[in-house]
């Protein structure tokens, strides 16, 4: 948590701490149904929308297989592989094999990731300026904003190490984890549609994973802020 939100948090709390007495008996402190139902909404169909988007994708690669004969590709270039003796031409051969099939799904499911999480971000964004504008401007209902917007920077981070987690070997960059993972599968199988479609349901399943985080963590997050708080159990659920 920063500096000033540290600061700015304390003194409210404090300032509750002393005056017990004064606190508010509303039942609705930092509450917007508005922003609760369009998180719980928004989040839902945005997952709905980019589920659809990435069967495209699935779809539009198994078609390109098809017409481009990535298999065969595969097959010719790994046979040659196989039959190198030097082990860093054998490296180099795998490499440029591996950017011109495998290399294309990732980079194009990256760009599925940042568009969704764009997408997450904004409408995060609009909730929030919903929820600030329905917020009184008591010191009582700062608390939830000056928390959440102290853990803005952390959120960021938390969703940038996960899609790191897979694609930051994926990038032409030594010393390639992927890439020798990608070398000992074309040496070991001699079946380069099992190969391909290996690495297309790992992509497939490592993207359709954090989109799915993403919407959830997003769409919880706003459910349990958008609740506000109070002495009693607030009416509003989690979601």
């Amino acid at each position: 948590m920063d500096a000033a939100s540290v600061i700015v948090l304390s003194e409210y709390l404090s300032w509750v701490a002393k005056h017990p007495d004064s606190f508010p008996h509303s039942e609705s402190i930092s509450q917007s149904q508005t922003a609760w139902l369009r998180a719980c909404d928004g989040f839902s169909e945005l997952e709905q929308k980019f589920s659809e988007r990435l069967y495209e994708w699935h779809a539009k690669w198994q078609q390109r297989f098809e017409i481009e004969g990535t298999a065969q590709i595969l097959a010719k270039g790994a046979e040659e592989i196989k039959k190198i003796k030097n082990s860093k031409e054998r490296e180099k051969r795998a490499k440029e094999l591996y950017l011109n099939t495998v290399h294309l799904m990732v980079g194009d499911a990256q760009k599925y990731i940042v568009t969704i999480n764009g997408r997450a971000e904004f409408l995060q964004e609009s909730i929030r300026k919903t929820w600030h504008k329905n917020c009184p401007g008591d010191s009582y209902s700062k608390i939830l904003p000056s928390i959440e917007s102290s853990l803005q920077s952390y959120e960021k981070t938390f969703f940038e190490d996960i899609k790191k987690a897979f694609f930051e070997d994926q990038k032409d960059s030594a010393p390639g984890i992927a890439r020798r993972e990608f070398l000992e599968t074309i040496m070991e199988n001699d079946n380069c549609n099992s190969v391909l479609n290996f690495y297309f349901s790992k992509i497939f399943h490592h993207v359709s994973k954090i989109s799915f985080n993403i919407c959830r963590f997003y769409s919880k997050k706003w459910a349990l802020y958008a609740r506000g708080f109070r002495s009693r159990q607030n009416l509003l659920p989690l979601g």
